[in-house]
């Protein structure tokens, strides 16, 4: 899959899932709407775009805007020792 970013906030960023073969289109169209709230296996594809786009952050919220291909991702930032940035 590939991602598309937009960021909206310092807490947000759209995400666009592309899949890049018929398997990955499949895996995508093969979501229901009412049951994907809590589907893990569509989340974790959105919590691997977040981690590409953000490496330590936390996905807290994901709301759909074109189901299942684009959702707005809130999620958390890592909060960093003194220690880690020197």
């Amino acid at each position: 899959m590939k991602y598309h970013y937009q960021p909206v906030s310092r807490t947000a960023v759209r995400i666009e899932v592309i899949p890049e073969d018929p398997k990955e289109s499949t895996f995508l169209n093969s979501f229901e709407r009412e049951e994907t709230l809590y589907h893990q296996d569509l989340i974790a594809c959105y919590e691997k775009g977040l981690e590409a786009y953000n490496t330590d952050a936390i996905l807290r919220k994901t709301t759909f805007m074109q189901f299942p291909r684009v959702a707005l991702c809130s999620f958390e930032p890592a909060q960093k020792t003194i220690e880690q940035l020197i």
